[in-house]
């Protein structure tokens, strides 16, 4: 055997190992006669080619394609392959079941026994298509009815026990809690309640004051309008104002005002000094001390030097008006003629 009839030999059988494995893979057996059959649903979540179906848990055949119905677009036909040796009755029902919670949904054959002659489905026939929810697909269709009523029945002991004195568990004490609460809720819309009948004389006095106010605002509206324009006017006019040129005068002004006042404090200080040296003279004085108290204090010599300058006036005085009793001209020889002692003499009148 030639080298390149041995090539194409292996080929062929690679070729058909991976056709048959390709249709394997979609539910397919090419080594064994099966029948397609198919069903219509309205709803095949979960459902998808490759899927299982069953008959009694046990896997008769695989779903191999799923198209929308020609006649009504809202159903969808599913077809599957079933292996030939499985006589199918034409009765059957192809149930849409889930497989649990993550593997989807596979088809479920429910017929009561096998079928013989013309009663059994043939390749290309419709079987009536079904679907069991979750519930049943778990507890069974047969005894959903019977668990819903012990489950209603527990739920409502449980349900009527909740929040009673005595049951213990964290929810007993969130409802006894609920409870109080609802009980304070009460109390305080009654309080509420009272309170605000209570009040309502006073609260439609203020609703009154209220609209009586805004009654007002309406009425001022026009002047509370021309004071906003006079303000948006004096901020425009303080806008264009040349309000650094006024700043910096102003700190001009300060900081002369500021050197003005150390210089008044210099000032005051200095008259501080000054005050404190005439009051230490004084305090001098008034104690004696130095001549100026002398002069101040002693009675006799201020009545001499009164005497002294009353004398002195008296001297000049008589001086002025007597000269020719202090003084004597003689011109030629004349001999001066003696004093004659005028009347009203100021010091003839001190001597008496």
């Amino acid at each position: 055997m030639s080298r390149e009839i041995k090539i194409g030999i292996l080929t062929f059988i690679v070729l058909v190992t991976m056709i048959w494995g390709y249709t394997f893979l979609k539910g397919r057996n090419l080594l064994t006669a099966s029948n397609e059959l198919f069903s219509t649903y309205d709803d095949v979540t979960d459902l998808n080619v490759s899927s299982p179906v069953l008959v009694n848990g046990y896997k008769i055949g695989t779903v191999t394609k799923i198209k929308i119905n020609k006649t009504d677009v809202k159903k969808m036909d599913v077809f599957y392959l079933i292996d030939s040796e499985y006589k199918i009755p034409k009765n059957a029902i192809a149930n849409l079941k889930s497989l649990g919670f993550v593997s989807g949904r596979g088809i479920f054959l429910d017929f009561d026994k096998e079928c013989s002659g013309a009663d059994c489905a043939l390749n290309g026939d419709e079987l009536k298509g079904g679907s069991i929810g979750l519930l049943g697909s778990m507890l069974g269709t047969e005894n959903i009815s019977e668990y819903s009523t012990e489950i209603t029945e527990s739920a409502r002991a449980i349900i009527a026990n909740i929040g009673k004195e005595g049951e213990t568990g964290a929810i007993n004490e969130t409802f006894r809690e609920i409870e109080r609460i609802a009980e304070n809720l009460s109390s305080v819309t009654s309080n509420t309640n009272s309170l605000v009948e209570k009040s309502s004389a006073n609260l439609k006095l203020t609703i009154d004051n209220m609209a009586s106010i805004s009654a007002n605002l309406a009425k001022s509206n026009k002047k509370i309008e021309s004071m906003l324009n006079n303000l948006d006017k004096i901020t425009g006019d303080l806008a264009k104002s040349d309000l650094n040129s006024t700043i910096s005068k102003t700190n001009e002004t300060l900081d002369a005002s500021k050197v003005a006042i150390t210089e008044l404090k210099t000032t005051l200080n200095s008259a501080n000094t000054a005050m404190k040296d005439l009051s230490d003279v004084l305090n001098k004085v008034e104690k004696g001390e130095g001549t100026m108290a002398k002069l101040m204090n002693d009675k006799k010599l201020y009545d001499n030097i009164e005497a002294s300058t009353k004398n002195l006036n008296l001297l000049l005085q008589d001086l002025r008006l007597n000269p020719k009793r202090y003084a004597h001209f003689s011109v030629f020889g004349k001999k001066q003629k003696e004093f004659t002692l005028p009347e009203n003499d100021p010091a003839a009148k001190e001597d008496k």
